[in-house]
This record gives C-alpha cells, sequence and structure tokens, in this order.
C-alpha cells in the first residue's frame, strides 16, 4: 500500500525536533496547559476532516492550515516560543517549534522572493 508523498516542512529537516529525545510510539510531548491541549486538538481534528494526515516511516503527521494553523502560531508566540527562519527552495519560512511534537510555520514569500502568507502546523505522534 502507497499512500501521498509528503514532504514535511522544512524538507531538509524531517525530524521535528532532532536535538530531543523522541517520545515512544504512540506517544508525544506535548503543552498540557489548556489551551495547548485546545490547539493541538484543533490542529488533529482539523487534519482528520480535510484528508491532511499521512502515514509516514516512524510517524503520522498531521497537517493543519490557515484559520486553526494561525490560531496556533500565535498561541505559540504568546507562549514565547521563539522565530526561526528559513530559506527553502519552496520559500522563505518563519517557524515556531512545538516541543517534541512539530511546528507551526509561516510561509512568508515564495520560491521567488514575492511576499505570501500561508499558515500551517505540523504534528508528529510516533508509531
Amino acid at each position: 500500500m502507497s499512500g501521498p508523498t509528503v514532504e514535511p516542512w522544512p524538507a531538509s529537516n524531517t525530524n521535528p525536533d532532532s536535538s530531543k529525545a523522541t517520545p515512544g510510539p504512540g506517544k508525544a510531548l506535548i503543552d498540557v496547559r489548556p489551551d495547548g491541549l485546545k490547539f493541538y486538538s484543533w490542529c488533529v481534528n482539523q487534519a482528520k476532516d480535510h484528508g491532511t494526515v499521512y502515514v509516514l516511516d516512524r510517524h503520522v503527521l498531521y497537517r493543519c492550515r490557515e484559520d486553526v494553523a494561525i490560531s496556533y502560531f500565535n498561541y505559540l508566540g504568546v507562549r514565547h516560543v521563539r522565530d526561526e527562519v528559513a530559506d527553502e527552495p519552496e520559500g522563505t519560512f518563519v517557524s515556531r517549534r512545538m516541543e517534541g511534537v512539530g511546528r507551526c510555520w509561516n510561509k512568508i514569500a515564495d520560491e521567488f522572493g514575492n511576499p505570501v502568507s500561508y499558515y500551517g502546523c505540523d504534528i508528529y505522534v510516533a508509531i
């Protein structure tokens, strides 16, 4: 069985947080504050509703977009999560990590340097 090919952002780093220990299968280190759980749940549910759940080699990737992702991205900013800027072949991205879980990102420029604004969050759950 072959599913869709998906490139987690950024394409050069497929491990959502390679500097930290990876949780065991089926477990994730998530923000257990009520607001943190709310945004995590909204993102996972939107990914399920819109068919943007991808089974990768060692993770299940839940990808949410736009309004849900904007809310999660802003929540991470309120929590003082540091912005990381990366220039990728697909464009320029500002991202904020969800500790041990994944990241939310804002694409601020396309591959030609034109200003754009697309939001998304990628949540990885080990399998």
